[in-house]
């Protein structure tokens, strides 16, 4: 049997009305660019789909159109075709139109309608969307009055995130999503727990390229709360290194604060890792630098192959 033959497939809709978000939360999670605000607005038309293998799974995004013809093909005649074989509904709600709300009620239900008919094991995510522009003292308010009204009369469970594309909140999301459609928590996270319990590192994440966080180990001290801007320096030092070599398909760099050695790798599958060791207790077990920096390649060699296999 080929590779390709054998390859895991999986699909994520994202959906919501017209001008929510869907097409610029796309683009900065599969490219890792952050839009201008002043960027014009472009509609998606009927549907477009993206490619993206994320740890050996080829996840197909389908970027659905959210004009009113659009949605009704979409839940209508279109049903069969689109809600099946979804591993993950994203369901995205522009948090500042509230004027529009019962209208995205009344394609979130009979999305999940389609959904329990075609996909009933689908994992569904609300994106309450362009958060940023909420005033602080107000946020809170608004998205419980969102959530309470969505969720009103659904039986399917549904994971709520509050979500920004000028954040990490959208890369948070959407590695959330990520991991499930590719099923990378339940085959990356036990790799990554044999690797921290043995070499001791108290900070440790597996992003996609662009910075979705895809595993969670809750014995790790601050993991939940390791962001992609709080290693930019390192990612942006690992992307100048990579431009500087056209041949170059998987590079590493190293870096030291007082307390600290951070580890980073890109992996040729779009993987970085990341890694923070605690000074102490290198010395504390007479661990040398150079043999850390091999366990981390070591690591990188051995989730290559389970990738791949």
């Amino acid at each position: 049997m080929s590779y390709l033959a054998r390859k895991k497939t999986s699909k994520i809709l994202i959906l919501g009305l017209a001008q929510s978000g869907k097409s610029t939360i796309i683009r900065v999670v599969t490219e890792g660019k952050i839009p201008s605000k002043e960027e014009p607005y472009h509609a998606t038309i009927d549907y477009e789909r993206k490619q993206k293998v994320i740890a050996g799974t080829e996840l197909t995004i389908f970027d659905l159109g959210g004009q009113t013809a659009f949605l009704d093909r979409f839940t209508g005649e279109l049903s069969e075709f689109i809600f099946s074989g979804v591993k993950s509904l994203v369901f995205v709600v522009d948090s500042i139109e509230i004027k529009d709300i019962s209208r995205a009620k009344y394609y979130l239900d009979l999305s999940l309608k389609k959904l329990s008919q075609f996909s009933p094991e689908a994992t569904i995510f609300i994106f309450q969307h362009k958060t940023d522009l909420i005033p602080k003292k107000l946020k809170d308010e608004v998205k419980k009055t969102i959530n309470d009204y969505l969720s009103s009369g659904v039986t399917q469970k549904m994971k709520y995130f509050s979500t920004s594309v000028f954040d990490d909140s959208i890369f948070r999301a959407m590695g959330d999503v990520y991991a499930e459609a590719s099923g990378a928590r339940k085959t990356l996270r036990p790799l990554l727990e044999t690797f921290i319990r043995h070499n001791g590192a108290d900070m440790a994440q597996i992003f996609t390229k662009e910075g979705a966080p895809l595993t969670k180990v809750k014995e790790i001290s601050r993991f939940e709360h390791i962001t992609l801007s709080e290693v930019k320096n390192f990612f942006d030092a690992v992307v100048e290194r990579l431009a500087d070599s056209e041949n170059q398909k998987s590079t590493s760099i190293l870096v030291e604060s007082d307390r600290r050695v951070f580890i980073i790798r890109f992996m040729e599958s779009g993987l970085a890792l990341f890694f923070g060791f605690p000074k102490d207790l290198l010395r504390e077990k007479n661990e040398q630098i150079p043999s850390l920096y091999n366990k981390v390649l070591a690591f990188s060699s051995q989730l290559k192959s389970m990738i791949e296999s």
